[in-house]
């Protein structure tokens, strides 16, 4: 089976962040035989071709000098439309480099795999030139902030429309659309339990007997990395021997820097910035905390910290509590609430049978929801082998 990927993120060198994800997906896919090819947008220093662990990825050009790509990568498409419109220039080229690339990368395809909903339509002209099916993956911020007409239709003409997380699925329920719910494969050679730091903590500077409490994510409103940084003080009052890592980037990181320059934070907490090697921060770890306003149910950054056995501070934002219970997988605590965030820090670091039994709780939840690579990679073949065979009857519950 040959599948080719068309996203506007994926990693650009190996310590990448952007898009790990769908390289994640792909790469196990390529374990299990199926031949893969993405293709993605160029930065400016990227290779243009290479192959990754059984991955052929092609990068297409769209501004010259390439030097003046803006449009992805950085703060995300939306965001980079929003801070400097003038990238809204690039939109035209972006869009025709994208379909000639993928109209012959995808020219021998069995499928076309599509992530990021606007995509869609891209996926729907080589629908139409090679008579081949095509998947769409939608994962949140496409569904959550693009105007119905623009995505609506397209979502309505593929062959299946995938949700990666529960927020997705609910926002695709409204729109009217039918799905499948099928996450994105945690990236298990990087995160393995009970693996080494490594020199993490060297670098961080970390002594024996520190207690290390992690946030990640992007340092935007909706991942409110900024409460973390009220609430250190009040735990640290309690807890001094506590440091606080941050990794991720994104608009909020001058804003975080002050706030820690401003509390004389600068020896407890580390502004890590975007890495690849999460798993070494998340195997120092004592406490994992997601604390976004909007929507944590099921957000990739808290499946990996359970998978590596992280217990979780979660805030009871969306529709956390329809999959996470206090005190079974997770301490949930209120959003944008830094005394109710410090008094769980504080709690859960003054008692390892606490911490351990949500560890335990988080691991039957992931099991519980088939979060684990061999379940995920079966429903997604499955899915692959349906619509290749349109009479076959597509089960919605993959």
């Amino acid at each position: 089976m040959r599948v080719c990927m068309l996203t506007t993120s994926f990693p650009r060198r190996r310590d990448d962040f952007a898009g790990a994800f769908v390289y994640s997906l792909a790469r196990e896919l390529g374990k299990r035989g199926v031949e893969v090819s993405v293709v993605a947008p160029h930065d400016g220093r990227a290779a243009r071709y290479e192959t990754r662990s059984r991955v052929h990825i092609c990068r297409f050009v769209y501004a010259w000098p390439q030097r003046w790509q803006r449009l992805a990568y950085g703060e995300g498409i939306p965001n980079n439309l929003r801070q400097h419109p003038w990238v809204a220039l690039q939109i035209p080229g972006f869009l025709a480099m994208f379909l000639k690339t993928a109209w012959q990368v995808c020219a021998d395809c069995d499928i076309v795999h599509v992530h990021w909903a606007p995509l869609a339509w891209l996926g729907l002209a080589l629908k139409w030139r090679y008579r081949v099916p095509v998947v769409l993956t939608v994962h949140g911020s496409d569904v959550r902030s693009l105007p119905p007409f623009l995505i609506r239709p397209a979502m309505e003409r593929v062959d299946a429309v995938v949700a990666a997380a529960p927020e997705t699925e609910a926002l695709l329920q409204e729109l009217g659309v039918a799905h499948h719910a099928i996450p994105l494969p945690i990236d298990e050679e990087t995160l393995q339990p009970g693996m080494a730091p490594g020199a993490v903590g060297d670098e961080l500077g970390l002594r024996p007997g520190d207690d290390v409490v992690t946030f990640v994510g992007r340092l935007n409103e909706f991942k409110d990395p900024l409460t973390l940084i009220r609430a250190a003080p009040l735990a640290l009052a309690r807890r001094p021997q506590t440091r606080f890592v941050i990794v991720g980037d994104g608009p909020l990181a001058d804003e975080l820097r002050a706030a820690v320059d401003g509390l004389g934070l600068e020896r407890a907490v580390h502004l890590a910035g975007a890495r690849r090697d999460v798993g070494c921060f998340l195997a120092l770890s004592k406490l994992f905390v997601a604390l976004s306003p909007v929507e944590n149910a099921w957000s990739m950054t808290i499946a990996e910290a359970m998978h590596m056995r992280v217990p979780c501070i979660i805030t009871r934002a969306g529709r956390t509590e329809q999959l996470f219970t206090h005190l079974e997988d997770s301490f949930l605590i209120p959003p944008g609430d830094e005394r109710a965030l410090a008094e769980a820090i504080v709690r859960l670091l003054s008692g390892k049978e606490e911490r351990d039994r949500l560890a335990r709780g988080a691991l039957d939840l992931l099991q519980r929801y088939g979060k684990d690579t061999a379940s995920i990679l079966q429903r997604t073949l499955s899915l692959y082998q349906a619509v290749l065979v349109p009479a076959l009857k597509i089960d919605s519950t993959l």
